[in-house]
């Protein structure tokens, strides 16, 4: 009777222990099944902040990228309308050359009197015009960038306008204004230019935009 007792005692027993072992173990899944979605979850929120933040700067690129496009075609607008300039050198010589006019009439007046008015409104246009051929300067000098006008464009174009062309049957010749040197030349191109460069400084000491020692 007793052996039957032990027995069952022991088998039931043995029940509690597997019972107990198997509840323990579902215990233990289930708080790993919770830490793992816990987990889970804080890195899908991760995940979705960090998209959140590229998706915003995705959203800011796409804004600079556009302003980059207005100011290129605003850029792109200026610079046709500054190739497609009408003003030559020419015109920027001829109203030098109108400034200069006005100061000999400004100098002429000065010894008649009366003439006050005439003198101060010759002054100003003199400083008016200059002013606008050295505008006018730049806005070519802009051009010529973009369109590549090269020194020797604007070296004809001086010639075209301060030059005296001679035409003869056999051999034509053409003058300009420079104070000969008489070591001479490496090339015609050298004469020219120095010609070209001292006599815009001439014209712009006469218009006071440079100290006579410049010139």
């Amino acid at each position: 009777m007793q052996t039957q007792h032990l027995i069952i005692i022991a088998t039931c027993s043995a029940i509690g222990l597997l019972l107990m072992a198997y509840f323990i173990r579902e215990a233990a899944l289930r708080a790993l099944a919770r830490s793992y979605s816990r987990g889970l979850d804080e890195r899908n929120a991760l995940h979705s902040l960090r998209i959140e933040a590229l998706n915003s700067d995705i959203a800011d690129l796409n804004r600079l990228h556009c302003s980059d496009q207005k100011r290129l075609a605003e850029l792109a607008r200026q610079a046709r309308a500054i190739r497609a300039t009408p003003f030559l050198k020419s015109d920027h010589l001829t109203l030098l050359e109108i400034a200069t006019t006005l100061r000999l009439a400004k100098d002429t007046w000065d010894a008649f009197p009366g003439t006050e008015a005439y003198r101060v409104k010759a002054i100003n246009q003199a400083h008016f015009v200059g002013t606008l051929a050295y505008r006018l300067l730049d806005s070519i000098s802009s051009a010529a960038a973009l369109n590549g006008n090269s020194l020797d464009t604007q070296i004809i174009e001086w010639l075209d306008k301060r030059g005296t062309f001679y035409a003869e049957p056999e051999l034509s010749s053409i003058s300009f204004p420079h104070d000969a040197d008489t070591e001479g030349y490496r090339h015609l191109r050298d004469a020219l230019r120095e010609a070209f460069e001292l006599d815009m400084n001439r014209q712009a000491v006469d218009l006071g935009q440079l100290p006579a020692e410049v010139a």
